[in-house]
């Protein structure tokens, strides 16, 4: 890419506006559905062990449509985008699934809701899928200039905090007095007016019909090849295993910290920092190679896991400064999720002479969707275990609550101590040396050139 392309502005403000206002609306069904899935679930009367199943029964289907559909969008070029016309039809899916998640009766037997349950969520998971690809990968077509995409992929990251912050707080207000049903809709309708408007503004410039389609082969070269991918990935999966932190927290703000109106003031606590941590992300990145950042975040979370623990559930104000020291880290830790991604994809692109975003985004958001469930599901097997009573307002037992509050600050560490040593002996991608990788994929160096001023050779 020449010099002139990287001064032009492509997009128009309203284009930009569309493109991170979209992230909003976004956000609002994800965390909707991660965030209170097992809530409503429980609530509905459907026992906390047999929703741990259903969770790994739908990632079944989940560990498919992701890297088939990466492989779609990189092989076909529709009439009128490569990425956009997907956007537009998981724009008025997501709505429509996610309100029929949460309309489940809870007058119907046992396996009537279990069938329904399983049956929405599958329909909520492809049609997110559908925009979750494209969307991340859209900027490459929308505009030449790097920094351009980059701008859009930042302010993206504000505005999503923002719809999840919404959601957060929103959810816990609404379903105790409207119901789970209406809750649902209004915010489905606000999540759809701000995601429509980018179906309309979008406009793909580049790489729709002159890019190469690569074969299955290719891809699958391509992946082999690329083995810091699944580091990363591999070690947010490993974290999952035992992260049952953000599924507990609806169920610690219920039993240990009062009632469900807790839950809206522990969402804020813990959603505000996160959008201090998208601000500081960039001149930190700039001086601290991101994997250095990256097991620092985690250590961070697990070290005030601990003092959480010891401090207790009583100490309320103490709680809620814990938990947004907490949330600095844990959205630091989500703005690196896209970076390591694209620092992967020039990685794989470098190693195998095969761009494949859609592939690259597929892992991203096939890892997104399986943490998510991994600790929903591990965290809900573990409550079932330690006696919780399903049912909407039911008083549990004090050792049903201490065991919830031990879920919440010390079971974390079980694996995560795990994950930072195999991404602090496994994942030796340097960002410095990603940017002269990015030089070779543009035509600008050779690979024998590049190797040189690399600081180790990457093989």
């Amino acid at each position: 890419m020449s010099k002139k392309d990287q001064g032009i502005t492509y997009t128009s403000s309203g284009e930009r506006f569309s493109y991170v206002l979209y992230y909003f609306g976004q956000l609002i069904f994800y965390i909707i559905v991660t965030s209170f899935l097992n809530l409503f679930l429980s609530d509905i009367g459907i026992p906390a062990a047999i929703i741990a199943g259903l969770l790994i029964i739908t990632k079944v289907w989940d560990a498919v449509n992701d890297p088939i559909f990466g492989v779609i969008v990189d092989k076909v070029n529709l009439k009128r985008g490569k990425y956009i016309p997907w956007v537009r039809i998981s724009t008025f899916l997501i709505p429509i699934t996610t309100v029929l998640i949460f309309c489940i009766p809870s007058t119907l037997s046992d396996p009537v809701k279990i069938v329904f349950a399983v049956g929405t969520y599958v329909l909520w998971d492809t049609a997110y899928t559908l925009c979750d690809i494209p969307i991340y990968a859209l900027p490459t077509s929308m505009t030449a200039n790097i920094g351009e995409r980059d701008r859009l992929y930042i302010n993206s990251k504000l505005t999503a905090f923002l719809g999840g912050l919404l959601a957060t707080i929103a959810v816990p207000l609404l379903y105790p007095n409207l119901g789970w049903p209406i809750a649902a809709i209004l915010l489905a309708v606000l999540g759809l007016l701000t995601m429509l408007p980018l179906c309309f503004k979008a406009k793909e410039r580049f790489f729709v019909n002159e890019e190469k389609n690569p074969s299955l082969k290719e891809l699958a070269k391509y992946l082999v090849k690329n083995k810091y991918l699944f580091v990363y990935h591999g070690a947010l999966i490993l974290v999952a295993l035992s992260n049952t932190a953000s599924p507990a927290q609806p169920f610690v703000a219920i039993h240990c910290l009062g009632g469900p109106e807790q839950m809206a003031i522990i969402g804020l606590v813990a959603m505000v920092p996160m959008i201090v941590a998208v601000l500081v992300a960039k001149p930190l990145l700039d001086r601290i190679d991101k994997v250095f950042v990256a097991i620092a975040c985690m250590i961070g979370s697990m070290l005030i896991g601990v003092i959480l623990y010891f401090v207790g559930y009583e100490s309320l104000v103490l709680v809620y400064v814990l938990v947004a020291f907490r949330a600095i880290f844990g959205g630091m830790s989500v703005v690196l999720v896209a970076m390591f991604t694209a620092d992967c994809a020039e990685y794989g692109n470098f190693r195998s002479g095969e761009r494949a975003q859609g592939v690259t985004f597929a892992i991203q958001t096939f890892t997104a969707k399986m943490t998510a469930a991994l600790s929903g599901s591990i965290f809900m097997l573990l409550l079932g275990i330690v006696g919780f009573v399903e049912g909407e307002g039911v008083v549990q037992t004090a050792e049903v609550v201490s065991s919830i509050w031990v879920l919440y600050t010390l079971i974390p560490l079980v694996t995560g101590v795990l994950a930072c040593l195999l991404l602090g002996f496994a994942y030796k991608l340097r960002q410095k040396d990603v940017a002269i990788m990015i030089r070779v994929n543009k035509g600008e160096l050779t690979s024998e050139e590049a190797e040189a001023l690399m600081s180790r050779k990457y093989k």
